[in-house]
Order: C-alpha cells, then sequence, then structure tokens
C-alpha cells in the first residue's frame, strides 16, 4: 500500500479492485491563476474550462461522478447509483452538508475539491466499498474520520479491512495556526500533541497528517495500515495552495472509485 506519481497525478495504488488518485495543477487547459488544471467553479474560473478539466481529470466519466457540497464539517454518508452525476457539471446538484462519501457501487466515482485540506481515501482491502473524506482543521477536529469508521462499521465491514492514504495537503512545515485552533486540538489529541512552536507563544504549527493519523490509529486502525504520503501542498508548486496564494486560486481533485 503506496503512493506513486504518474505524471501529473499521484495514485495510492496495491488495493486489489481500487482506483484512487489527487491531482496536480498541471495537465489542464485553465489561464493563470488557474492554471492549469483547476477543478472548481466555486473559485472564479471559466466554468467552461472547469467542466474540460474535469473531463480531464475523470476519465470514468462525468456522468458516474458524485460531488459532496464540503462544509467543514463531520457528515458522511453511503451513496449509489442513484446519485450519479451529482456535482459533477454543477455544484448546486452536489450532495449537501456532506465532506465525506463512501460507495459499494462499482458504477460509481467519488471526487472531493482540495487546496490545502487533508484528502483521506478510504478502501477495503478486498475491494468491496470506497471511500473519500475532506479534513480541514474543523472536520478533523470534529471527527469526519471517526464518523466514516463508525458507518463503514455498522454496515457489517470489520475494522481490520479498512486501509487509508493520506494525500497531499498542507504540512506541520507551513500550517501555521491560532489559539482557536490549538485549544480544539488538544481537546481531540489528550495522549499526543501534533503542534509545534510557532512564530510566538500565541501560535503553534500543526501537523494535519499526524493527527487524523492519530485519530484513526485511536479507533482501532493499525499504523501500517495509513499510507501518509507527507507532500505538503504550500511547499510544492505543482499545487494549489490557498494559504501560500490565497484567492484567487484553484483546486485539485481527490478521486476513488471500484474498478
Amino acid at each position: 500500500m503506496q503512493w506513486v506519481q504518474e505524471g501529473d497525478r499521484w495514485r495510492w495504488q496495491d488495493i486489489p479492485g481500487v482506483d484512487a488518485w489527487f491531482t496536480t495543477r498541471h495537465g489542464g487547459i485553465g489561464a493563470p491563476p488557474y492554471d492549469s488544471l483547476n477543478l472548481s467553479f466555486s473559485v472564479g474560473d471559466d466554468p467552461d474550462t472547469v467542466k474540460e478539466n474535469r473531463r480531464l481529470a475523470v476519465p470514468q466519466g462525468l456522468s458516474r461522478l458524485v460531488m459532496a457540497q464540503q462544509i467543514h464539517q463531520d457528515g458522511v454518508a453511503w451513496v449509489d447509483s442513484s446519485e450519479s452525476g451529482r456535482g459533477a457539471l454543477d455544484p448546486t446538484t452536489s450532495l449537501q452538508g456532506l465532506d465525506g462519501l463512501l460507495t459499494r457501487d462499482v458504477h460509481l466515482t467519488l471526487g472531493m475539491g482540495f487546496a490545502d485540506c487533508v484528502p483521506i481515501f478510504l478502501a477495503d482491502v478486498f475491494g468491496r466499498w470506497v471511500g473519500i473524506l475532506h479534513a480541514g482543521w474543523r472536520g478533523t477536529v470534529l471527527g469526519v474520520q471517526r464518523r466514516a469508521v463508525m458507518e463503514i462499521v455498522a454496515a457489517g465491514y470489520d475494522l481490520g479491512d479498512i486501509r487509508v492514504g493520506i494525500g497531499p495537503s498542507i504540512g506541520p512545515c507551513c500550517y501555521e495556526v491560532d489559539r482557536a485552533v490549538e485549544e480544539p486540538v488538544r481537546k481531540v489529541l489528550t495522549t499526543a500533541s501534533t503542534l509545534g512552536p510557532g512564530r510566538d507563544e500565541a501560535h503553534w504549527m500543526l501537523d494535519l497528517w499526524s493527527t487524523n493519523r492519530l485519530i484513526l490509529e485511536s479507533l482501532g486502525i493499525l499504523r501500517e495500515h495509513i499510507a501518509v504520503l507527507g507532500l505538503c501542498t504550500s511547499c510544492h508548486h505543482e499545487f494549489f495552495s490557498y494559504r501560500r496564494d490565497q484567492t484567487p486560486t484553484g483546486r485539485m481533485g481527490g478521486f476513488i472509485c471500484r474498478t
């Protein structure tokens, strides 16, 4: 279970029957500052450009793509073919109130947009289901990963069969936070800290990769079943980064499907 770079995307691989990938900002048709593979309709880019970029990013076809609203909360839901196409070409049709999607349907591709938040890919070791989560600091401390694991176990699947891939996001090298973030993080992680010193006593450097990994481990997922890529979207300019670029800037995409 590992991450490998394939051209202009990173692929989480080694799970039979599962295809999971994360795009960079390259390989699309967009003009600056959205050059070139911006996948978001909500950042001011030309809608026709975004549609074409999504077609380039999802070779399985947009008719099977399902995307969520992404509101920095902990909502997670199972979806099936009745939601095919939701959010793919019109953001107003995305699944509302959700930051996590799970499916058993082989005819669906699940998708989320990212600029610095953590993409969490989930899959069954036997390829029976897949999922994807959007975890900014709020979703992380609210427990979007916890909610997803609860949904998976409630559906009858074994905790030991869950595999996790944590993709590119802002890293502990660049993500400085203040007390409004530090306090809820410490409440969630009572036995281990993922906060390092910041510029002064009122700021900290937050490691969202380790925060999510430790929460998942606390739920019973083994460390060897969690693959953290460890690429910072702010450091590496092949990615869009809201923290680095402010606005306007584009969004990458994380996608996963059964094959």
